[in-house]
């Protein structure tokens, strides 16, 4: 058999973790737990299978709405009030078909809520209603609603019922209802979708009613404040003085007109002073002479002066002719010279009379002149007034116009909302009525079935794993190595059907009997193990035979004194001497079953009171010496008596005489009895109680007791349900060759 190597491997006991869930841990608890799996599972599938039974099928009838904007691009009078539908938008109309608002009006189209009173009146009046209502009337009471409760109710049902969602990424909208009715589902649905429409137009016109309303309102408050602008505009005008035509100001005009005429005025002044000054050096120059006359026929342009330089030349070309002819001094010729002169001064008065003249214009024109420029600073100044003035005029016009420009877009939008009324158009539309189903869409057998087996399966594996994970015993040998890092000496197979002996009839005296189950069946499970711990006793961890060996539990009733017993009887059996100590000074099981009559035992012999052959009572089968533990009254203080030097020197001297020394100690959790034996015993045998000794408690137990941890020789696992075990065992492990222990030898 394996060992561990105690000198070698960690000895300090310690709580491990669980271990990790792995496919081998699933594995194992599909083998150990597989019918409780298949019991939860079973029932979590009956569940389901009597659910669909049980269920009232369910009819799924389904409309599909595509909400198309593109339809009514053509018809778009009103294209302030629409928009670009995007997901929101779909989403949006999503919510609106699950509104309370579309479901009142399906139960009201429908009358659902008309139906509902039927059926409760048809309900009520049955004679099994009316019959409960008489025997049980706090149980069973009239159902009377008003009809808003019954409203209240058929909304909750129908929402309830009512399924809408978005297909995909497209516009298309499917409504699906589900009722027990197949046609009814069908008429449901699609009067969802009617009374979307319906209610899409109503919002519409509602919306266009509104904004017409708002509209004219704000129409009439705008055509107050563009009159009030242009008002504010004229008022303006008039107490500035700004008077418009269609070529511009008035005063403008004025300006320019009279720039005109002032630069023309100026301009007959500069002539007039010109033909003044020409006139006035001819003057000063005396005008007598004949050149005088040569100017003024080339400035001036008179009738007269035409009339008279014609004498004049005319005269002064007869006085050269007569003169030639006569001689200057004829009479002819002074004559005519005195006519000359004549005509001189008649040229030179008709000057002097038209210089006169010039001068008037030249003075009328300075006088225009100097009016006009007046005229024209009064102009500029009241310009530049007018000017000032213009700029708040500007901004009120501009006020005038921006209010009239608002009140015509108004205007137009109004009348714009006028004739969307007109129009009933919406962007949704059916594109697949709703039909009546041929098949319930609801139990889905298969589909519940197979769920609730997976749920079942799942739920059994998780309270597999709980039962694994919360069983807290020694189930496998392999659970002793790995929790108390000790040799597991084999497996005590829970022996049944064996009577107890009538009481003060010692265990002795009976051939048979759970005390005696090594010698009636010495082939059997129960004796191969006792055999095996005879083996690790001989060949210890200690490099030397172990001859005394103490046999533990860490809690009454686990099977330490019947192993005790049974270990002795092997040892005396195949011919060795062995003595049975019942070391157990409290509680001494062991007497009570062997010598319940004994008078003297360990504490006599111990004491010195009695000897050997006095206390020991030798089994006539196999020659086992037992010596019993007789305790008239309560001892407190056993543990001393262990400990004590007494003690040690009887051990010793029992050595002597015997091959080994099998002492049935007391359990190690109640008392303390077996640490004060470590100087006493080579070896402990420690027996756990299959599925019963808890893990924590003998590991805490050990952790107290660390000298008697150092000389266990190992584990036996006792009370052990075989085929259970196997169910627990893994496959190939070193345990499984035990079921040939029986049979091997004996099947040839």
């Amino acid at each position: 058999m394996l060992r561990i190597d105690k000198s070698t491997a960690d000895t300090s006991l310690r709580l491990p973790g669980e271990a990790d869930i792995n496919i081998s841990f699933l594995l194992q608890v599909l083998r150990r737990q597989r019918w409780v799996i298949a019991g939860v599972t079973a029932v979590f599938a009956g569940l389901a299978t009597l659910y669909c039974l049980l269920a009232t099928p369910q009819y799924t009838a389904s409309a599909e709405l595509l909400i198309d904007t593109q339809q009514n691009r053509g018809l778009d009078i009103l294209p302030q009030l629409g928009g670009v539908l995007d997901s929101g938008m779909v989403d949006s109309q999503v919510q609106i078909l699950m509104s309370e608002r579309i479901a009142k009006a399906v139960i009201k189209e429908l009358k659902l809520v008309e139906q509902a009173k039927e059926e409760m009146s048809k309900r009520e009046g049955s004679f099994l209603s009316r019959t409960l209502g008489v025997v049980l009337p706090f149980l069973f009471k009239s159902d009377v609603a008003s009809d808003y409760e019954l409203e209240r109710r058929q909304i909750s049902t129908f929402l309830r019922e009512l399924k809408v969602k978005r297909v995909g990424p497209s516009y298309v909208i499917s409504i699906d209802f589900r009722s027990p009715n197949a046609t009814h589902a069908a008429d449901v649905a699609n009067q969802v979708a009617e009374a979307y429409i319906v209610d899409q137009l109503e919002s519409k016109y509602q919306a266009t009613r509104r904004a017409s309303v708002w509209l004219q309102d704000r129409i009439n408050e705008l055509r107050d404040q563009a009159l009030s602008a242009d008002r504010a505009v004229q008022d303006f005008k008039a107490k500035n003085n700004i008077i418009d035509t269609a070529r511009g100001l008035v005063s403008d005009q004025q300006l320019s007109e009279l720039n005109t005429q002032l630069v023309t005025a100026r301009t007959s002044v500069a002539e007039a002073q010109a033909r003044y000054d020409r006139v006035a050096s001819i003057v000063k120059q005396g005008g007598i002479n004949g050149t005088s006359d040569e100017v003024v026929s080339d400035v001036l342009n008179n009738e007269v002066i035409s009339k008279l330089r014609s004498q004049y030349l005319d005269a002064v070309k007869r006085e050269a002719e007569w003169s030639k002819r006569y001689g200057p001094d004829h009479i002819a010729v002074i004559n005519l010279g005195s006519e000359i002169k004549g005509l001189q001064r008649a040229l030179f008065n008709e000057l002097s009379r038209i210089a006169e003249t010039y001068k008037s214009d030249l003075e009328i024109s300075k006088a225009r002149e100097n009016s006009l420029s007046k005229s024209l600073e009064g102009l500029v100044t009241q310009a530049k007034v007018t000017g000032q003035a213009q700029v708040e005029l500007r901004e009120l016009e501009s006020n005038a116009q921006s209010y009239r420009a608002l009140y015509d877009n108004f205007l137009q939008r109004f009348m714009q909302a006028t004739q969307q009324q007109s129009f009933p158009i919406t962007e949704a539309r059916v594109i697949t009525d709703a039909s009546a189903p041929l098949a319930p869409s609801q139990p889905r057998t298969p589909l519940i079935v197979s769920a609730g087996t997976i749920i079942g399966l799942l739920a059994g594996f998780g309270v597999g794993v709980w039962r694994e994970r919360m069983n807290r015993s020694f189930r496998l040998p392999a659970d002793v190595e790995r929790y108390l890092g000790l040799d597991c000496l084999g497996v005590l197979p829970l022996v049944p059907g064996i009577a107890q002996l009538p009481g003060g009839q010692s265990a002795f005296d009976s051939s048979v009997g759970i005390f005696r189950q090594v010698i009636t069946d010495p082939f059997s499970r129960f004796a191969e193990t006792l055999r095996s711990v005879k083996v690790s006793a001989d060949v210890s961890i200690f490099g030397q035979s172990v001859r005394v060996i103490g046999i533990v539990s860490t809690l009454p009733k686990e099977g330490k004194s019947t192993v005790s017993a049974n270990l002795a009887q092997l040892v005396a059996h195949s011919g060795q001497r062995c003595i049975l100590i019942d070391g157990d000074l409290r509680n001494p099981s062991l007497t009570w079953r062997i010598a319940p009559n004994a008078k003297k035992g360990l504490l006599e012999l111990v004491l010195g009171q009695a000897t050997f052959d006095e206390v020991a009572i030798i089994d006539p089968l196999t020659n086992v010496k037992f010596i019993p533990a007789v305790v008239p009254s309560e001892i407190a203080h056993t543990n001393e008596i262990l400990a004590s030097d007494k003690m040690a020197a009887l051990i010793d001297q029992l050595r002597q005489t015997t091959d080994y020394l099998v002492i049935d100690f007391p359990p190690m959790a109640p008392v303390v009895d077996v640490m004060a034996s470590t100087h006493l015993v080579d070896g402990y045998v420690y027996v756990l109680d299959w599925g019963s000794s808890h893990r924590d408690l003998v590991i805490n137990t050990l952790q107290n007791a660390p000298k008697v941890y150092e000389k266990v020789l190992g584990c036996l696992l006792n009370k052990v349900d075989i085929k259970a075990m196997k169910n627990l065992e893994d496959y190939g492990t070193k345990y499984y060759y035990h079921k040939y222990y029986a049979s091997y030898g004996r099947d040839r």
